[in-house]
C-alpha cells in the first residue's frame, strides 16, 4: 500500500477539494467519510477509486476490502485530519464517483425538493421516499448537492441508489411534469384540501415540499392541481419538512395505491407468474390432448417422481395443489395403466411410465419450442437463468430464520 505523508499528494489534493459542493460537481466524485459510508456505497456498486486509511487501521482495510479491488493508501492521523478539517480523526475515507442511476421508466410518485437547504432532512426525504418505493427525486435548484456527508448519513446511504434530477428553477421543473404527466400536488399550510381528503386520478403524482423558512414558490402554488395541508393543533405553526414529507408520502402514496388498485393488481410479481404459468399448463394440455389422455398436470408429476424416485401422497398435495379428496381421480388413471405404483402412502413410477414418458418427450419439447418461438438462445438462456433467481429468492423467504441466539 502506498504511503502518504503530504497534504500536496494529488490524492489528498483532490479528497479535500470534495468536501465542498463546489468540488464535488466539477470532478463528478463524492466523499465517502467513514467505514459505515464506504460499505453503502459498494453495496450500491459506486466506483471507488481509492481508499486514506491512518496507519493504525491500514491492516484492518487490507484485510476488509481484500477481495474488492481497491487501491488502498496509508496516510497520518495528521494528514486525514486534514482533509475534513474536524478535530477528530475519521479512520477511513474513500473517494468514488458519483453513481450514474439510470432514468427508469416506472415512476408512478416522484417528490420534489423546491430549494429545501438543510442537508439532514434532504437525507430524511430520500431515506422515507425509498421505504415507499419512491426512488427518483428532483431539486429545483442546480445548487442542490444529494452528496454532502449530512445527506448520505441521514438517508443511510439510499442517496447512492436514487435517481436525482437537477433542474434550473421552477418554470422549468413545472414543464417537466407536465409534458410527462405528472398531476402536481403541493404541501402548504395554507391549503385548500386536507390531505387525508384527498382523492386521486390514477395518473402520477408529483409531490412538491418547500424550503424551511419561506416554503413552495409561488409558480408550484399557482399551478397545483391540489393544494394540500396537514391538519395540526393550532398550538404548532408548522412541521419540520422531514417529517412533514413523511406523513404525506404515506398518506399519499396509499391513496395512490387504492387509485390504481386494479392496476397495480394485475402487475404483481405473483399474478404475472401465476397468469404465465396457468397458460403454459393450458398449452401443454392442448398438445398432451392430440397423443395422451394424461393431463400435463400428471405428465408433470410423473416427471417429478422420476426424478425423485419416489413421493409421499401428502407432498402430491402440496406440490400440486391438488386437495386430497381429488387425490384418487388424479392417481387414478395412472394406477390403472400401471404407470405409478402406490406402497401404503408412497409412490413410485413403474418402467412403464418411465417409457411413456420417453414417448411423451418430443410433445412436450414441441410445445417448449413453440411457446418460446420468439425467442432467440441468448433470451432462452436468460429466461431461465431470471426463472431460477425467482426461485431461488422464494426459497430464501420459505427458509427458517436462524434462531439469533
Amino acid at each position: 500500500m502506498e504511503k502518504i505523508t503530504s497534504i500536496k499528494n494529488e490524492r489528498i489534493i483532490l479528497a479535500r477539494e470534495l468536501m465542498t459542493a463546489k468540488g464535488r460537481q466539477e470532478h463528478g466524485d463524492v466523499l465517502l467519510e467513514g467505514e459505515q459510508v464506504i460499505d453503502w456505497a459498494l453495496e450500491n456498486h459506486v466506483n471507488i477509486k481509492y481508499i486514506l486509511v491512518v496507519d493504525s487501521s491500514a491492516e484492518y482495510a487490507r484485510d476488509k476490502y481484500r477481495d474488492k479491488g481497491l487501491s488502498i493508501s496509508v496516510t497520518s492521523p495528521g494528514v486525514q485530519r486534514k482533509i475534513t478539517n474536524r478535530n477528530y480523526i475519521i479512520p477511513l475515507i474513500g473517494v468514488g464517483s458519483k453513481p450514474d442511476i439510470p432514468m427508469s421508466h416506472d415512476n408512478k410518485f416522484v417528490v420534489v425538493l423546491d430549494q429545501v437547504k438543510d442537508f439532514g432532512n434532504i437525507g430524511t426525504i430520500v431515506r422515507t421516499s425509498h421505504a415507499f418505493g419512491i426512488c427518483r427525486i428532483m431539486l429545483t435548484s442546480q445548487e442542490s448537492d444529494l452528496f454532502n456527508k449530512k445527506t448520505i448519513d441521514a438517508s443511510r446511504g439510499k442517496v447512492f441508489s436514487t435517481e436525482c434530477m437537477q433542474f434550473k428553477n421552477e418554470t422549468s421543473t413545472i414543464d417537466y411534469l407536465r409534458n410527462n404527466g405528472y398531476q402536481i400536488v403541493v404541501t402548504s399550510p395554507r391549503g385548500d384540501t386536507l390531505q387525508s381528503l384527498l382523492e386521486l386520478p390514477p395518473t402520477p403524482v408529483a409531490l412538491i415540499v418547500g424550503n424551511e423558512s419561506n416554503g413552495v414558490g409561488s409558480q408550484f402554488i399557482q399551478e397545483a392541481d391540489f393544494l394540500i395541508q396537514i391538519p395540526m393543533s393550532r398550538e404548532i405553526e408548522s412541521l419540520n419538512v422531514g417529517v412533514s414529507t413523511g406523513i404525506s408520502i404515506y398518506e399519499i402514496r396509499l391513496k395512490q395505491i387504492m387509485a390504481t388498485i386494479e392496476k397495480q393488481i394485475k402487475s404483481t410479481l405473483g399474478r404475472d407468474m401465476n397468469v404465465a404459468a396457468m397458460l403454459v399448463q393450458r398449452a401443454l394440455d392442448v398438445e398432451l390432448g392430440k397423443v395422451s389422455e394424461l393431463s400435463s398436470k400428471q405428465v408433470v408429476f410423473m416427471m417429478v417422481l422420476k426424478c425423485d424416485q419416489e413421493m409421499v401422497i401428502n407432498n402430491v398435495c402440496v406440490q400440486f395443489g391438488i386437495l386430497p379428496e381429488d387425490i384418487p381421480d388424479f392417481l387414478g388413471p395412472l394406477k390403472q395403466k400401471e404407470l405409478v405404483i402406490q406402497r401404503d402412502q408412497t409412490l413410485n413410477i413403474t418402467s412403464l411410465g418411465v417409457d411413456l414418458l420417453g414417448k411423451l418427450w418430443f410433445t412436450i419439447e414441441n410445445t417448449e419450442a413453440k411457446i418460446l418461438a420468439e425467442f432467440s438462445t441468448d433470451e432462452v438462456r436468460e429466461l431461465r437463468e431470471l426463472i431460477k433467481k425467482v426461485q431461488s429468492g422464494c426459497i430464501k423467504l420459505l427458509e427458517p430464520s436462524e434462531n439469533p441466539e
